[in-house]
């Protein structure tokens, strides 16, 4: 049911006793019309619960007449692109390869008898054409070995097998493939293994599960060197979680869990936790982080909970939760906007005083959040709002005074997207061993592709100790 308020305009109401009534009875009914839309969404979500426990089919997500409508509200809602979004830049085509590597030169044959008889020729030009492809194909190895006993002493010599291949049936390449087809490629399980197999290489569910575990073991030297200096060697942290699942083997009971992960532009490390809350992220941040500035999405009742020297929230998070307000009311709907609008011209400013800090335009900033949260509307959840946002002012405006953070956690959000993907392809993990496997994988690929790296070569020198933990943080 639509609720529909009549045009009120409370100024020309002679009386303040009777403007003020009228005033608070609106603001009543916007507060109930905020409690009927969360009723309605969770009503929504309690009937699809059902559905999936009566193993129905889902709803179609709009029918003509909730498209309809949907089309309607959207032009009168604000996105975050839309308030804070630039300009979009003139588009132009950009070549793609790049500069293709050779790895073989052949010389193609030249005619050395003419049709007319003649073995006279005069070169004209010559050219070149670079075809792409690759070598595939299966590389099995039989090792020949014996034991020979010395005859003077008895003792008994035995042929040495290469290091790398004690305890596995599996070459270190090998090795690196499965990691890198399963965490870089996305390949599921049954996938890997119809892969295995149709390249001749016998190998089982378990085996591939065990190589994974194993591959997780021998990095885990890497991902420890990345919370230690890794974390030493950035100037700030980022923090965000996003959901996860994992199915217990004996009980089968699916336990909620978290993937969280702190970042920078350079590095990113994953951690699969049981909870989401301050003292998590405390653990997680370390001596070394807690001593960071850190920037996470928004402020909480127990903030000051968390250790931290320097703290900044993010602007896009604090902006949303005026952009949630949809009030019925004309002119509580023109105080919205004009309060999001200020905020939407406040954060082009900030990123303006990012590229170029000076104390003039820091204290025009400051004056201007204060102006902007000392408003009184008359629509007390917009008021409310404003208030809450005055309270977190030390946390929003940090990037005055260390203007290398990052105003928004849009890094993390950007870093968390990967994990997502891989817990919708693979699902639920099976144990901890399987949450280990994936915050270290993550953790060595998403870092080696942020700084630049070959991914396969760098994740392949790791696992056979060819190159040192170093190589992921000396960019740094």
């Amino acid at each position: 049911m639509e609720i529909k308020i009549p045009e009120i305009d409370t100024s020309k109401i002679r009386s303040k006793e009777l403007a003020e009534q009228v005033r608070q009875l609106i603001n009543i009914i916007e507060a109930q019309a905020v409690y009927i839309r969360n009723l309605q969404k969770e009503h929504e979500q309690l009937k699809e619960a059902i559905r999936k426990l009566q193993r129905q089919p889902k709803k179609p997500k709009f029918t003509k007449h909730e498209e309809k409508k949907g089309k309607k509200e959207s032009t009168n809602a604000y996105s975050v692109t839309k308030l804070l979004g630039e300009e979009q830049q003139e588009w132009h085509k950009r070549s793609k390869k790049g500069k293709i590597p050779i790895d073989r030169e052949i010389q193609l044959p030249e005619a050395k008898t003419c049709s007319c008889g003649s073995e006279e020729f005069t070169a004209l030009r010559g050219f070149e054409k670079i075809t792409q492809g690759l070598v595939l194909k299966r590389d099995n190895v039989r090792y020949h070995g014996r034991e020979k006993r010395c005859n003077d002493c008895g003792k008994i010599h035995r042929s040495q097998l290469p290091p790398e291949l004690k305890g596995s049936s599996f070459d270190p390449s090998l090795h690196t493939i499965i990691s890198y087809f399963k965490f870089y490629c996305r390949m599921t399980h049954p996938l890997l293994h119809k892969l295995m197999i149709g390249f001749g290489i016998q190998i089982s569910y378990g085996e591939i599960t065990e190589i994974l575990h194993k591959n997780s073991d021998k990095l885990k030297k890497t991902y420890e060197h990345l919370r230690t200096v890794g974390y030493k060697k950035s100037a700030y942290l980022q923090s965000d979680a996003t959901g996860a699942k994992r199915k217990d083997k004996r009980t089968g009971k699916i336990i909620a869990q978290y993937i969280q992960v702190i970042s920078t532009r350079l590095i990113s490390v994953f951690t699969i936790t049981n909870k989401y809350n301050i003292p998590t992220v405390q653990k997680l941040l370390g001596k070394i982080g807690r001593w960071k500035p850190f920037e996470s999405d928004d402020s909480s009742a127990n903030r000051n909970w968390l250790i931290e020297r320097i703290r900044q929230l993010c602007w896009i998070h604090e902006i949303r939760h005026y952009m949630k307000l949809f009030p019925f009311f004309t002119p509580y709907q023109t105080a919205r906007d004009n309060i999001l609008k200020l905020w939407g011209d406040y954060y082009h400013k900030a990123k303006k005083y990012k590229e170029s800090p000076n104390k003039k335009e820091k204290g025009h900033l400051i004056k201007l959040f204060d102006e902007i949260t000392s408003q009184i509307t008359g629509f007390d959840l917009l008021d409310k709002q404003l208030r809450l946002t005055k309270k977190k002012k030390k946390e929003l405006l940090a990037f005055l005074d260390y203007p290398f953070l990052p105003i928004h956690n849009n890094q993390c959000e950007q870093d968390l997207r990967e994990a997502v993907i891989q817990r919708k392809i693979s699902k639920e993990t099976k144990s901890i061993a399987g949450n280990k496997s994936i915050a270290r994988h993550l953790s060595i690929i998403q870092t080696a592709q942020k700084q630049g790296l070959d991914v396969f070569k760098t994740l392949h020198g790791l696992l056979t100790g060819q190159l040192s933990s170093s190589i992921l943080t000396v960019n740094i």
